[in-house]
């Protein structure tokens, strides 16, 4: 606790951008196919269509005739895009006396006097064969599409984190690229909240901005502190990020729940929050680090005025000193270890 207290205003303030940044990204991967789903993949249906037997199933072997969807306005056949979900019955009033292949159902009765999308689970038998087939075929189908879109981020992350590390310590400017991260970010969750465009680019920007914002992060970590205190500062950081993912999601489901089960708009805006919070911190920070030397500014090896902590835990400016370097006074506590090893936050 002696050594938290001793780290100075520009670690918390990293800290704290760690914190809304990574609630921001990771969060978001938790929910992002249910948000692709509502938003582009499997949205509602029209609100001007209607089953022609509001309580009779869909398609399966439950329905023998059948059972199309209507415009209200009396215009015939109501199209139901392809990125929207079939209509579903009102109601349902079946047990396994009605049917001889009721014994891979996983209930005795489906009785459903209001049915809702959150009633049909598609992976019970009487749902995907026998009452719901065409709703629950497009759903899986959707789901997977999902699941292919997802992954764009992660890709763009493996491609180009070396690209952008490498980037990083050639130019430094680690707080200005933070602070463009959570830009990159913030239009991403804007994008997703506000329109019905594809998902495609706004995942791209999520993929960039997650390997921008960390191959700036975590180099600028020991440059924060005082070297006898990086691992401690790592071990802070990481500590309170992982409060934040723990309590984020709480947070999600609780905005969720509370929009009617809807992820659009609010929980996106809720992402767009943490963006914007992102943002002013990444500014405070530039500011910051700018008065106190600019560590986080220049690019690795070169000079900079360094920052020391002083007794009172202020940040004092003592001389010009080589980003990674070690001053003569602190040269024995690293004896054989080269700079590239002791930066590492993976060492």
């Amino acid at each position: 606790i002696t050594d938290v207290m001793k780290f100075g205003p520009l670690f918390w303030l990293l800290t704290i951008s760690c914190f809304v940044i990574y609630g921001c990204v990771l969060p978001f991967n938790n929910v992002a196919s249910g948000i692709l789903l509502e938003r582009n993949l499997f949205a509602s249906p029209p609100e001007n269509c209607h089953l022609q037997h509001s309580d009779e199933c869909t398609l399966g072997y439950l329905q023998e005739g059948t059972n199309p969807s209507l415009d209200s306005t009396g215009d015939g056949i109501c199209h139901v895009a392809p990125s929207q979900a079939p209509l579903l019955p009102s109601s349902v009033n079946f047990t396994t006396s009605d049917s001889d292949k009721s014994n891979t159902w996983e209930e005795t009765s489906y009785v459903y006097s209001n049915l809702g999308p959150h009633n049909v689970d598609c992976g019970d038998p009487f749902w995907l064969e026998g009452c719901t087939e065409d709703y629950c075929t497009k759903q899986n189908d959707a789901t997977e599409h999902a699941g292919k879109i997802m992954s764009i981020p992660y890709f763009i992350s493996a491609l180009f984190s070396p690209l952008l590390g490498h980037i990083v310590d050639k130019i430094g400017k680690r707080a200005q690229l933070a602070t463009l991260a959570s830009s990159i970010l913030l239009a991403v969750h804007l994008t997703m909240a506000l329109s019905d465009s594809s998902p495609i680019a706004p995942m791209v920007g999520q993929g960039i901005a997650y390997s921008l914002y960390a191959s700036v992060l975590w180099p600028s970590v020991p440059l924060t502190v005082a070297k006898q205190f990086t691992g401690t500062a790592f071990g802070v950081i990481t500590s309170i990020q992982n409060i934040g993912l723990a309590i984020f999601p709480l947070i999600v489901a609780a905005v969720y729940n509370a929009s009617g089960g809807k992820y659009i708009p609010n929980v996106e805006f809720f992402f767009v929050s943490c963006a914007v919070a992102g943002v002013v911190v990444g500014i405070i920070m530039i500011r910051l680090d700018k008065r106190t030397g600019g560590k986080l500014y220049v690019a690795s090896g070169e000079g900079c005025d360094e920052v020391v902590l002083n007794g009172n835990g202020g940040d004092v400016i003592v001389g010009r000193n080589p980003v990674g370097s070690v001053r003569d006074g602190d040269a024995g506590l690293f004896d054989g270890v080269e700079d590239e090893m002791y930066f590492s936050p993976l060492i």
